[in-house]
C-alpha cells in the first residue's frame, strides 16, 4: 500500500521550490508573508469571580490574610455607572477586535490555498472573492469553538460540583483538593482538546480547497472530506501521523534559522542602538528625556523588521506544508480537480513517460519478432 503523505513530499518541494525560489519575486514573498501573518490564530479569555459571606476565615492557617487581600481587591473594583460602562466598552472593544480578526483569518485561509496553486498572489482581488467563503469557514470555526468550550465544561463540572458542595469544609483542605483536581483536569482537558482540534482543524483545511474547486460552502465541503473519509480512513490516520512527524521535522530546521538570525541581527542591532546611545547622550548631555525620544522610534522599527525578517524565514515552511497537503488531497480525493500551476508541465512529463515507455516496448516487440 502507498502512503500518500509520504508520496506528497518530493512534489511538495519542487513545488516550494517553483513558487519561491524560480525566480525570487521579493513582493511575492511580501504579500505572501502578509497573507500568513493575518492568517495567524487570535482568541481570547475571561475569567469569574465570586464572593461569599458564609465562611470563617479567622482559624484558617496561611490563609489566615486571605480574606482581608480579598476585600481589599474588591474595594478597588469600580461602581460608578461611567467607569463600569468604560470597562464594559473595552471588552466588546476587544470582543468585536478578536471576532474580526477571526474573520480576515478565515478569509486569509483562502487567499493563501488559491495563491499557491496559481502561483499567483492577488491579494486584493482574492481577498473581495472569498469574502463569502471566509464568512462560512469563520462560522464553521466559531461553532466548532463553542463544541469544544461545551467539552471542558463538561469534563470540568465532575470537579466542580464536589468542590461546592463541599464548600463548608475546612478551606485549607478545599483548597488544596481543588488545586490537585485542578492540575489533573488541566491535563485531561488538553490532552482531550487538543486531540478533538487537531482532528476537526484537519478536516477543515482539507476543506478549504475542495469548497474553493467545487464551488460549495465550507459545510458542505467538510462533509464531502469525511464522506471520503469515511471511504479511505487509512490513508488519513497516516496523513496524521505522517503531517506530526513532518511538522516537527520542518518547525527544528526553520526555529534553528530563526535562532541564528535572532542572535546575529539582535547583536548587530544592540550594537548598533548602544552606540547611537552613546552618541546621542555625548551631543545631548544631560538630556535623557530627548535621547529617548529619538531612540524610542528606531527601536520599535527595529522590532517590526526583526519582525518580518523572521516571518520571510519561516515562509518556505508555511508554504511547503501547505503544498503538503494540497498534494496530498490530489492523490487522496481525485474526484476534486486542484489545479496546480504546475499540472500541465506535470501532465506533458506524463505523457512523454508513456510515450517512451511505448516506443521502448514497440521496438522490443521488433526485436522479438526478427
Amino acid at each position: 500500500m502507498d502512503w500518500y503523505v509520504v508520496e506528497a513530499v518530493d512534489k511538495a518541494v519542487s513545488r516550494t521550490k517553483k513558487c519561491l525560489f524560480e525566480p525570487f519575486d521579493f513582493w511575492k514573498w511580501m504579500k505572501l508573508v502578509i497573507i500568513v501573518m493575518l492568517i495567524g490564530g487570535s482568541g481570547g479569555g475571561g475569567g469569574n469571580s465570586y464572593s461569599s459571606n458564609n465562611y470563617n476565615l479567622q482559624d484558617s492557617g496561611p490563609f489566615e490574610g486571605f480574606a482581608d487581600s480579598f476585600g481589599g481587591l474588591a474595594d478597588q473594583i469600580p461602581t460608578s455607572a461611567p467607569e463600569l460602562g468604560l470597562i464594559i466598552a473595552i471588552i466588546l472593544l476587544i470582543f468585536a477586535l478578536i471576532l474580526f480578526f477571526s474573520y480576515v483569518s478565515s478569509v486569509m485561509e483562502f487567499v493563501f490555498v488559491d495563491s499557491l496553486v496559481s502561483n499567483e498572489v492577488k491579494f486584493w482581488e482574492y481577498s473581495r472573492k472569498y469574502l463569502r467563503k471566509g464568512l462560512g469557514l469563520f462560522a464553521f470555526r466559531l461553532l466548532v469553538g463553542i463544541l469544544l468550550l461545551a467539552i471542558i465544561v463538561t469534563m470540568a463540572l465532575p470537579i466542580v460540583l464536589p468542590l461546592i458542595a463541599s464548600s463548608g469544609q475546612n478551606l485549607e483542605e478545599t483548597i488544596m483538593v481543588a488545586i490537585i483536581s485542578a492540575i489533573f483536569l488541566l491535563i485531561g482537558i488538553i490532552l482531550v482538546v487538543a486531540i478533538i482540534g487537531g482532528i476537526i482543524s484537519s478536516f477543515v483545511n482539507l476543506s478549504i480547497p475542495v469548497a474553493i474547486y467545487t464551488e460549495t460552502g465550507i459545510f458542505r465541503a467538510f462533509a464531502n472530506v469525511f464522506g471520503q473519509f469515511r471511504k479511505d480512513w487509512k490513508q488519513i490516520i497516516g496523513y496524521w501521523f505522517g503531517r506530526i512527524i513532518l511538522g516537527i521535522a520542518v518547525a527544528i530546521i526553520i526555529g534553528i534559522l530563526m535562532l541564528i538570525v535572532m542572535i546575529a541581527v539582535g547583536l548587530f542591532l544592540l550594537l548598533a542602538d548602544l552606540l547611537l546611545y552613546f552618541i546621542l547622550s555625548t551631543v545631548l548631555p544631560g538630556s535623557d528625556l530627548a535621547i529617548w525620544i529619538f531612540l524610542v522610534p528606531i527601536i520599535l522599527i527595529e522590532l517590526a523588521f526583526l519582525i518580518f525578517l523572521l516571518a520571510f524565514i519561516a515562509l518556505p515552511g508555511r508554504v511547503f506544508m501547505k503544498y503538503h497537503m494540497i498534494t496530498f488531497l490530489q492523490q487522496w480525493y481525485p474526484e476534486v480537480e486542484v489545479p496546480v500551476f504546475d499540472m500541465q508541465q506535470i501532465n506533458e512529463e506524463e505523457d512523454i513517460r508513456i510515450g517512451k515507455e511505448e516506443e521502448d516496448t514497440a521496438i522490443e516487440d521488433r526485436s522479438e519478432n526478427l
